[in-house]
């Protein structure tokens, strides 16, 4: 029995909006893509006018720009869900790349294009990794002997890491670090401990970190 190339295109797209389907909230691109093909297979009638169609449409370059712009729609969302403000705008300023691209090439450039020149997600990582090693470090000279050897270390460390974290976030600051959620859920000391921890770190920089 010969192979029904055109229905089993037909059902390639319907298998996958079905699938996309369960969860609709996360694909709502991909299915209107899939819809948008399913909606030509019909137009078309035949798999060689299907194929021409598409050739002279970008090749299926909808369906690039469909996962992406799903991809990083919800990741914007969980990012700002999360109080990372910085990366789900990065991932906004992302969605108007995409929605530019017109070829599968353009939008392979743009986007890289974007992560060369747009730092603002880089700086938020680096933050947020050096943020634990200064509460690290702070924690260790609250319980080091005074005038140790230790302590000295301790101090030296808790200064360089307040460098780099001052260098990934020129706005850091106690205050920020206690009220800003990506920073106060990656701590896990209670206000309390942390006021122990506050005290320490205020002795310490003479206040020119408040």
């Amino acid at each position: 029995m010969a192979i029904d190339s055109f229905e089993m295109q037909k059902r390639y797209f319907t298998v996958q909006l079905e699938r996309f389907r369960v969860k609709p909230g996360l694909h709502r691109a991909m299915i209107r893509d899939c819809e948008h093909f399913l909606g030509m297979l019909e137009e078309s009638g035949s798999l060689g006018a299907f194929k021409t169609r598409v050739q002279s449409t970008g090749n299926m370059v909808s369906t690039a720009k469909a996962k992406a712009h799903d991809t990083f729609s919800n990741r914007a969302f969980v990012y700002e869900s999360l109080g990372h403000h910085r990366k789900a705008e990065e991932d906004r300023q992302r969605l108007k790349v995409i929605e530019a691209a017109r070829t599968h090439a353009e939008l392979s450039e743009k986007l890289q294009d974007f992560q060369r020149n747009n730092g603002d997600g880089l700086n938020e990582n680096k933050a947020l990794g050096a943020l634990g090693t200064v509460v690290k470090a702070l924690f260790h000279l609250c319980t080091d002997g005074t005038g140790s050897q230790d302590e000295k270390r301790s101090l030296g460390l808790l200064q360089e890491y307040w460098r780099q974290f001052t260098e990934a976030d020129p706005n850091a600051s106690w205050e920020k670090i206690m009220t800003h959620r990506p920073y106060r859920d990656r701590i896990p000391f209670t206000d309390r401990q942390m006021a122990f921890l506050e005290k320490k770190f205020r002795e310490v920089s003479h206040g020119q970190h408040a």
